[in-house]
């Protein structure tokens, strides 16, 4: 008895860090600030809420207010659950702006594996399959798809951010875009690629990142770390 436990105490500490991954932490009380330059410059902050053995609440404040993602943790990893309120939006498009509802209905993989996968030569992938629906003036139409990003370690380096000097692991990252529009017996395609590099240090996350598409560059550090 004394030994099931044991074994018992030692499955409940390990699942309680599942959220808490030293690439990702979790932790009451704690805030990432960040800046963002390039074509849109802004800045932005991040806390994590909710939190619990399985998930936590991220909460993203930034000049155009404040948004929530929830994310599931499992023992291979971190990844969002849903779009929160990033789902649906509006985007300027010309003369018509298209606003837009998307929904995740399917994750794949993950977005930050288990502290043992991290390492030169590593690799991971998360795929998030999507559906929704959109207008632009008065055309409705069906979006559906996948948002596919593949992560390759690169490298393990020293970064230096407004927050200081960090010793981190160096990411190469692919995201497709692979969605349809469609409405009636009309379906367009929206294929879209972009490559980006992210720094994540032990025991505080992402500690940089560059994000290059074809209107730019647009590169995110980490300002300051509150805890």
């Amino acid at each position: 008895m004394r030994t099931l436990t044991l074994a018992l105490l030692l499955g409940s500490s390990a699942l309680a860090q599942l959220c808490d991954q030293p690439f990702s932490p979790a932790r009451p009380g704690w805030e990432w600030q960040y800046r963002v330059t390039g074509e849109r410059s802004s800045t932005y902050s991040i806390r994590k809420t909710s939190i619990t053995d399985s998930g936590f609440i991220q909460v993203r404040q930034g000049p155009s207010g404040k948004e929530e993602t929830t994310y599931r943790c499992t023992p291979e990893g971190i990844a969002p659950a849903d779009f929160g309120t990033q789902g649906g939006g509006r985007v300027e498009a010309g003369a018509q702006p298209i606003s837009y509802d998307l929904d995740v209905v399917k994750v794949t993989g993950v977005a930050i594996p288990d502290y043992d996968r991290w390492g030169i030569g590593s690799s991971w992938k998360l795929v998030l399959e999507i559906r929704g629906n959109g207008q632009q003036g008065p055309l409705r139409f069906q979006v559906s798809g996948t948002l596919e990003t593949t992560y390759r370690v690169v490298a393990r380096e020293t970064i230096t951010t407004p927050a200081g000097r960090f010793m981190a692991y160096k990411l190469q990252t692919t995201f497709l875009t692979r969605i349809r529009a469609s409405t009636g017996p009309l379906s367009i395609p929206l294929n879209f690629e972009s490559q980006g590099t992210s720094w994540y240090a032990e025991n505080v996350g992402l500690v940089k990142n560059i994000q290059k598409t074809r209107d730019g560059e647009t590169v995110t550090e980490l300002v300051a770390l509150r805890k």
